[in-house]
């Protein structure tokens, strides 16, 4: 049988038709390893070699094969050949010890599959940044190529070849290599008409002649054509981005004629030489033998016996979760379980499930909890059974189908949600599992618009001001700005999307039953211990390898640590108990109320669990729980529930024309708001199996296949509502029409009850531990989201909400993190996120709390025997008060300061009296009175410690000023802590001062001195601060501030718009200094 790409050459051979394969050939992907190397995309290439009648293709990518199944798809799909290929840098390393920046250059090329896998498996050993191989770039050493098989093609590459820069010897080496392995050798020419090249050429020609070794046609292209060429050229100026000698290179892609022309403009070789050189860029595609790749699942395989063990999994399982024959519905706990069997071992993913039961049974022994559930797998009764879920699918309803079923073959798919603390521990199982062979995954990092706007305008040395006020006009006036600025966006659209750098999925791991190194290629980066794949996540999705998504969810772990803090079983969907307190508590108020905790959400909410539309529903439905309803909110809330979020808060019910439906439809108010609510209706009032109805469900959601799914739809539902419900024909003919209507305008935005129920527990779970742990559930939250500032600030509101004082850092009280005190129902700040501190010296100076100190200086004393703080941080804790019980802070930095002076003074020189008498209190008299020896120049202090006290009775124990103390807050916190209730409410700090054109109309945030309230303002008339001019930590005294219109640019004029805006007004200027 004759393959599509021998027919093709075939063809142009018999027509008598020139062509040649392009295989030294470079994409954006090779930006990824150096930058931007190009900005050119595959596709972009694939389509002209198509064009141009082109019959094989390869993509040689500096220092790796990223993309490469992508690529070969593709190339393939233009009826081309796909050649595996990479260009590796070489190294004569092989010691970890010397490493040396040679870095040559060596194009290799994979004959048949056997040659893909060991490519991959070199491009793999590239990245090991263990031992001498990755040294500024992924290399292989000269001794590994030595090393290939037959089934890897070499060309000597371009300008950097080893044969043009090597040491003599090295290139001696190489030239006796590629002689003994000239069927599988080639010395590559390139037709760049620059005089390195015509040298390198006369060489590589003479070698040829006289070792029998044969040249071959590279091109070292980089770009599509010269605008292309041109806006790399652009880019890489923008980046600072210099390659050397390139400036004479024809980096564009090349027909056959203009290759052929290019080397007679060259006029380096005689013609008839790189002629034959191009014609064998042809010969060395015909021993590219084609291969196909496995899209078979691949489940690893953890148990001989895999069924063996399923079953005995579930069997426990039914006894850990108390599923016995003392059940009234027992029956159909063992009916879903013998169903579900049945399906996994027909998809064959009964070792998938063994796979998710065994890593998650590991980290529940070591105590890390997950996420109750995620997604479709909620509707499985046997995750649930092997605690894979925490979600009773039979209690709840929840549809298998959507999960799996034997209709739909396809790869399974489970997410986890870990606490974000948690994750590593997680990946080090798998990734240390026998048996497994996990990396993450890759990402392309892209320039986007504005971005491709300021690179371009540093480029074309627009000022940076200017640039701004072209990207902050992208949203309102694209156009004018496109008309105004044609060579910036011309040049930005040409590198947007681009690929400037690569990275990893956050959450992707791939856990393949063999190793990936040859099937994928993997690489490394500093910032990840584990491997990545080289192939991104479509590409793996396609190959049905197993993809777990290990997901960050921070609400877990705050389930997790509030319950250990209050020392009771962690809660879940089947242990937590249905309370109205708390349900009422969430509508009131939905801070750290999991998917409630936007404005949005929170008035939604308020108004859907208002006692009129609670009522409402009641009455049309007595036995509806608010924990569906909640699940139902979390659909409206999306941007696709538009069409009944104003409905359903209202209590509204929808009529679907039949009670049969509008009980179907009963938990959501009438509303087709779920996906399994389709496969419901198809199989209730259809005659679809489950299994068919969820294939059909895809359909309406991919509006694709429905034209022979409807006519079924409506025959079915026609005889159901005939033969069991007695309904005429006409009527199930209209009813069914209007549904089906529904049904399409419904399926683009459909969600999934099977991922809502448990994302709606965790909200709910929250709420439970907020109403009946508030101080353990605030102290984990305010540990668990303490880098966020915004989360903070909700937080502490609420704790002052509920009666919880949420105290700054205090001696004897706080740890590294945020601590309770449930006698006095507040929590104190930790030390170890505060700037330059951390949780050691927070453990040590609990320890140091223990002891009994009847003054600071015998406390100062320990710590500075006992402790590993360091003169700043004792400075920033006694700023922050932490040393309060031993008096003001601006007090004890006096004693710090006495204390470093005079604990460990020997002598005191006589003449020094007068200066320490001015800086520290010092007196001839206390220096008499304890030194232990006066001679006519020092005395020799003794009894340190009383000279120190005795000089600490003349200070003043007061406080830095407000001003000082808000300053120090901002610059070690990054927020301000200071109110004190003594002060008046009118006194106000500014803490930001911004002024833009007119420098007499500052933007300020100023801050409530007595309650710490901030607010956002400006002086809106210069005459007003012109009079009385204030600046950054200036105290102002409000005299009037009012709320005033704010005004828009509108075609050209400023007009008065609706939203306003607080001005400050009239003030005064506090100049004296406040304590």
């Amino acid at each position: 049988m004759i393959g599509g790409y021998q027919r093709k050459r075939e063809n142009m051979l018999s027509q008598n038709t020139n062509n040649y394969v392009v295989y030294h050939l470079h994409s954006d992907i090779s930006s990824a390893i150096t930058n931007i190397d190009s900005i050119n995309k595959s596709e972009h290439y694939v389509d002209y070699a198509k064009s141009l009648g082109m019959t094989a293709m390869a993509f040689s990518e500096h220092g790796s094969v990223m993309n490469w199944k992508h690529k070969k798809d593709i190339i393939e799909a233009a009826g081309m050949k796909y050649i595996h290929a990479e260009e590796f840098y070489l190294t004569e390393d092989d010691i970890k010890e010397d490493k040396h920046r040679d870095n040559y250059h060596c194009v290799l090329i994979a004959k048949n599959y056997e040659g893909v896998k060991e490519l991959n498996t070199l491009s793999s050993q590239s990245f090991n940044r263990d031992d001498w191989h990755f040294y500024y770039v992924p290399r292989i050493s000269v001794r590994d190529l030595y090393n290939t098989s037959d089934n890897i093609i070499i060309t000597s590459a371009c300008l950097a070849s080893a044969m043009n820069h090597g040491s003599k010897e090295l290139q001696i080496e190489m030239l006796k290599f590629f002689m003994k392995n000239r069927h599988r050798c080639y010395l590559e020419i390139q037709h760049h008409n620059c005089e390195d090249q015509k040298k390198y050429n006369q060489k590589l020609y003479h070698l040829s002649q006289r070792c029998n070794i044969p040249l071959i046609a590279g091109t070292d292209t980089h770009a599509l054509n010269d605008e292309y060429a041109e806006g790399r050229v652009v880019l890489q100026q923008a980046k600072g981005v210099f390659f050397e000698n390139e400036a004479d290179w024809d980096l564009t892609f090349k027909t056959y004629n203009e290759l052929v022309k290019a080397y007679e403009l060259q006029n380096a070789i005689p013609k008839e030489v790189y002629l034959e050189a191009i014609e064998n860029t042809n010969r060395m595609a015909e021993q590219i033998e084609e291969f196909k790749l496995d899209y078979t699942p691949k489940y690893p395989k953890l148990y001989d016996d895999s069924e063996k063990v399923f079953k005995q999994k579930i069997a426990q399982g039914l006894k850990d979760r108390h599923i016995d024959s003392s059940l009234p519905n027992y029956k159909e706990y063992k009916d879903r379980i013998c169903y579900e069997y049945d399906t996994y071992k027909h998809n064959g993913a009964i070792d998938f499930m063994l796979l998710e039961e065994n890593y998650k049974a590991h980290v529940r022994q070591q105590g890390v909890e997950y996420g109750y559930s995620r997604g479709s797998v909620s509707g499985s009764l046997i995750a649930y059974l092997l605690h894979i879920t925490e979600v009773d699918s039979i209690e709840h309803k929840l549809n298998f189908e959507r999960f799996m079923n034997q209709e739909r073959v396809s790869l399974a798919d489970v997410d986890t949600d870990f606490f974000s603390a948690d994750r590593k521990f997680v990946k080090d199982y798998l990734y240390n599992k026998r048996g497994l062979f996990c990396c993450d995954i890759i990402t392309f990092n892209t320039v986007q618009l504005k971005g491709a706007i300021r690179e371009i305008g540093r480029a074309m040395d627009i000022p940076l001001d200017e640039v701004d006020v072209i990207c902050d006009g992208l949203l309102d006036k694209e156009y004018e700005l496109r008309e105004q600025y044609p060579k910036l966006f011309y040049w930005a659209d040409m590198v947007t999307n681009v690929i400037v750098s690569v990275g990893f999925h956050p959450a992707g791991v791939v856990v393949s039953p063999f190793p990936i190194d040859d099937y994928f290629g993997t690489f490394t980066t500093t910032t990840n211990q584990y491997r990545i794949a080289q192939l991104n996540m479509k590409e793996i999705d396609s190959l049905n390898f197993v993809k777990l998504d290990i997901l960050a969810l921070d609400n877990i772990g705050l389930i997790n640590e509030t319950c250990k803090l209050a020392n009771i079983e962690r809660l879940t969907p089947q242990t937590v108990k249905d309370d109205i307190n708390v349900w009422n508590s969430i509508r009131d108020d939905t801070t750290l109320i999991f998917q409630f905790e936007s404005d949005f959400a929170s008035d939604y909410i308020k108004q859907l669990f208002s006692d009129k539309t609670i009522e409402k529903i009641r009455k049309r439905n007595p036995n509806f729980s608010y924990i569906d309803l909640m699940s139902v909110a979390n659909g409206a809330l999306r941007p696709a529930g538009e069409s009944y979020r104003d409905a359903l808060k209202q209590g509204d019910v929808k009529d679907n024309g039949h009670k049969a439906l509008n009980d179907m439809l009963a938990s959501t108010s009438g509303f087709l708001v779920y996906q399994e609510q389709v496969i419901q209706f198809l199989h209730v009032f259809c005659g679809y199996t489950m299994g068919e109805a969820d294939v059909v469900r895809r359909h309406f959601a991919k509006k694709t296949g429905t034209d022979e799914d409807i006519p079924k739809i409506h025959d079915g539902f026609v005889k159901t509502m005939q033969e069991k419900y007695g309904t005429s024909k006409d009527e199930a003919e209209k009813i069914i029409g209007d549904f089906l209507r529904v049904i399409e305008d419904a399926s683009n935005y459909l969600f999934s009850l099977n991922h809502a129920l448990p994302y709606s527990y965790i909200g709910y779970i929250c709420g439970y531990l907020r109403y009946y742990y508030p101080l353990e559930f605030l102290t984990s939250a305010l540990n668990i989201f303490e880098s966020k500032a915004d989360d903070t600030a909700r937080i502490v509101a609420y704790a002052k909400k509920v009666g919880v004082e949420i105290k700054g850092i205090k001696f004897g009280k706080s740890e590294a993190g945020y601590t309770m005190d449930k006698e006095n129902n507040c929590i104190y700040k930790g030390i170890a996120s505060i700037k330059y501190c951390n949780g050691d010296i927070a453990t040590e100076l609990l320890e140091l709390s223990k002891n009994h100190y009847d003054n600071f200086i015998d406390l100062l004393k320990d710590i500075y025997e006992h402790t590993s703080l360091n003169s700043r941080q004792l400075n920033i804790l006694i700023g922050l008060n932490f040393f309060s019980a031993f008096g003001k802070n601006k007090y004890l930095m006096d004693i710090v300061k006495l204390y470093d002076k005079f604990g460990n003074c020997k002598i005191i020189k006589k003449k020094d009296i007068e200066t320490l008498s001015a800086e520290y209190g010092m007196s001839e008299y206390l220096a008499k009175k304890y030194s232990s020896k006066i001679t006519e120049k020092q005395y020799r202090i003794e009894r340190n410690e009383e000279l120190v006290k005795e000089l600490c009775n003349k200070l003043d124990n007061k406080p830095l000023s407000i001003i000082e103390q808000i300053q120090f807050e901002q610059e070690m916190l990054g927020y301000i802590d200071y109110a004190n209730s003594q002060i008046p409410n009118y006194f106000w700090i500014v803490t930001e001062f911004k002024t833009y054109q007119s420098k007499s109309k500052p933007y300020i945030t100023v801050r409530n001195l007595n309650n710490g309230e901030t607010i956002k303002t400006k002086v809106k008339r210069a005459k007003v601060f012109d009079a009385n001019p204030f600046e950054l930590y200036s105290i102002l005294i409000f005299e009037r501030l009012s709320e005033e219109h704010k005004h828009k640019k509108v075609d050209g004029k400023w007009v008065e718009v609706e939203e306003t805006e607080p001005i400050l007004n009239a003030y005064e200027v506090l100049h004296k200094e406040v304590r």
